[in-house]
Formats: structure tokens, C-alpha cells, sequence
């Protein structure tokens, strides 16, 4: 189970990871939305047996980027 995860895990990030960069990256800066794909993708990785089952588990790691993105 944990196998297949984090091969999912892999395959979302391969995909959808460099999109959220360029996304972050475009409405906070290089710094700053570096530092969003990064807590994101972690968050994400925290919790992807939940994410994972989302209709769009992109657009939400996109949200919780936002919100860490205050912190900046």
C-alpha cells in the first residue's frame, strides 16, 4: 500500500508539480513561490492517502500554497 502511494505520490509531482511552481512562481515571485511549491508539495506528500482521492488534487495543493504563502 505504502509502495503504491508514494509511486502515485511520484507520478502527481512528475505531472502536476512543475505546473504548481510555474503557478506559484507567477503570483508571488521567484522566492516566495518556490517556497509555496515546496510547502505544498510536502503538505501533500504529509497527507496524499487523503489528497490523492480528490477531484483535484492540484488545485488544492494550489490553496494550501496560498496559505503558506501568507506566512511570507
Amino acid at each position: 500500500m505504502e509502495a503504491t502511494l508514494a509511486a502515485t505520490y511520484s507520478a502527481f509531482v512528475s505531472d502536476g508539480g512543475d505546473r504548481l511552481r510555474r503557478a506559484f512562481i507567477a503570483a508571488y515571485g521567484p522566492e516566495v513561490g518556490a517556497e509555496a511549491t515546496s510547502d505544498a508539495l510536502a503538505y501533500g506528500w504529509e497527507h496524499w492517502s487523503r489528497v490523492s482521492e480528490m477531484d483535484n488534487p492540484a488545485g488544492y495543493l494550489y490553496r494550501v500554497g496560498q496559505s503558506k504563502a501568507r506566512r511570507y
